[in-house]
């Protein structure tokens, strides 16, 4: 503020001029999608047959597929490559093609979707006084009158959902659009994209159906096929005497249980930065055993990113299991804790019906996981456990939320 550097100058002046063994460290980021996706030429052959027909006879079907898998194994990035591939492959025959990614997640309603596709497919559309049904209407317009054909990712699918609370309205709308548009170029195809198929089970048959029709399994990957991944993506991000096979190899096999690539590349990158941290000349074993400590926690922000009552939901599961000292809770303590809550924080608790649905979104997220109950109660209950977090990091993570 005196003009003369602060000690705080010196110290981050300091560290932004250490060496580095990073070239590029977002290329180990979960958002980087590299050009060529190592070990998922099937996954991506799949796709090609299926969205052939729009490079073929453009128009003429609306395709749908869905890819299932579990956490980083690869589905987010084969759709996101394939999008923009095709994209440029059909310009080259004339075809406007638009390949648009949403997260289901962030956009869980049918209008947000509509505004995202709208907002990438022309910017100044308007998105403010219009329902779902009539920003779509506009859109479709704009995709009429300017060729263009649509090709939609819709990423966490399981989390979409209708603000009218018709759970099945939203995906229902978008897989019938065909319906709606008779004896004209058909202008959206959907690739769906989820961990798990058990949200279809309560859709409408017809939705079930369409969206069942393709469907692209991703299996968990091998040691062997992490360490292919993360010897690609480490050669690109670090310096080569930065790796060793022996570190790749101790990624791979403390990965392998889970088949999760996204779990292995934080692995080595947290391992870089150690190393950075103590100036050494390459990744050592010990770099490793210090970033899987990191990693074993789930990260706080996706926690605090949730929505309130899901928030709610999960601080009250951590508060019973705290309180009765236990691994498991039952539905019938947490809505207790979470009415109370509610009550301290003056919000208007959601009925039990949605209860379930929040557990869901949390199981779908690995922050909790449930079991049926054994000995020590009267009937089959649902039990609740919290997985990847710590009760005590939910409390810190949440506690705005005490009341």
């Amino acid at each position: 503020m005196d003009g003369y550097p602060s000690l705080a100058y010196d110290i981050i002046a300091h560290e932004m001029d250490r060496p580095t063994l990073f070239k590029d460290e977002s290329k180990l980021f979960p958002d980087h999608v590299p050009t060529n996706l190592v070990h998922r030429e099937p996954e991506l052959k799949a796709l090609s047959r299926v969205f052939k027909v729009l490079l073929e006879s453009p128009g003429s079907v609306a395709q749908k597929v869905t890819l299932v898998g579990d956490v980083g194994v690869g589905k987010t990035a084969v759709a996101k490559r394939f999008g923009s591939s095709i994209e440029s492959l059909v310009k080259g025959k004339g075809i406007n093609l638009r390949y648009v990614h949403v997260n289901c997640y962030k956009d869980r309603t049918l209008f947000l979707v509509i505004k995202k596709v709208a907002q990438q497919i022309l910017p100044s559309i308007p998105d403010r006084g219009f329902s779902a049904q009539e920003l779509f209407e506009t859109l479709w317009k704009i995709l009429e009158d300017e060729n263009i054909y649509l090709l939609l990712a819709l990423d966490e699918a399981d989390f979409l959902i209708s603000a009218s609370g018709e759970k099945d309205a939203p995906l229902y709308f978008l897989s019938r659009v065909a319906d709606e548009y008779l004896n004209r170029p058909q202008r959206l195809s959907l690739i769906l994209i989820t961990r798990n198929l058990e949200f279809l089970s309560g859709l409408d048959k017809s939705v079930q159906s369409s969206l069942l029709h393709n469907v692209v399994r991703f299996e968990k990957y091998t040691s062997e096929q992490l360490f292919d991944i993360i010897h690609a993506r480490g050669m690109d991000a670090l310096k080569e005497s930065a790796l060793s096979e022996e570190v790749l190899a101790m990624i791979s096999d403390i990965s392998a249980p889970r088949g999760d690539a996204r779990y292995a590349l934080e692995l080595l990158w947290r391992a870089g930065k150690y190393a950075d941290a103590e100036a050494a000349e390459r990744i050592l074993p010990e770099h490793v055993r210090k970033a899987q400590l990191d990693v074993s926690q789930f990260p706080m922000h996706t926690v605090q990113e949730l929505p309130l009552h899901e928030r709610l939901f999960l601080l009250s599961v951590a508060k019973v299991l705290k309180r009765n000292k236990s691994a498991y809770v039952t539905m019938g303590e947490v809505e207790s804790t979470y009415r109370v809550l509610c009550e301290s924080n003056s919000i208007e608790p959601r009925k039990h019906t949605q209860f379930w649905e929040y557990l869901q979104n949390l199981k779908n997220l690995g922050i909790l996981y449930t079991k049926i109950s054994g000995a020590g109660f009267r009937g089959k209950t649902t039990l609740i456990g919290l997985l990847n977090l710590s009760v005590e990091a939910v409390e810190r993570g949440l506690k705005d939320l005490e009341g």
